[in-house]
């Protein structure tokens, strides 16, 4: 093998070259497209800030609680990208 060859291969495995950017887009384009369908079948996800029980409890008195400001007391709150039904 000459040079010349070795360095043809070299060029066209690197991983910049445009063999790859099909590929990628490909599967950018089947992760939207899963996300879509995952959005639409289940748009809520648990409240992070009460834990998903709905209640924001008290810092002094720890018995008693309000509802979650951010939930609004149902333990659940719209995902990325989701519309309210």
């Amino acid at each position: 093998m000459d040079i010349g060859t070795v360095v043809q291969l070299a060029a066209a495995t690197e991983p910049g070259s445009d063999g790859a950017w099909p590929a990628l887009v490909l599967a950018a384009l089947g992760y939207a497209v899963s996300y879509a369908i995952s959005i639409r079948l289940h748009p809520y996800r648990p409240c992070r800030r009460c834990g998903e029980s709905g209640k924001h409890r008290g810092a002094i008195f720890t018995r008693s609680f309000r509802d979650c400001r951010r939930c609004g007391g149902t333990g659940r709150e719209l995902r990325l990208f989701a519309r309210e039904r």
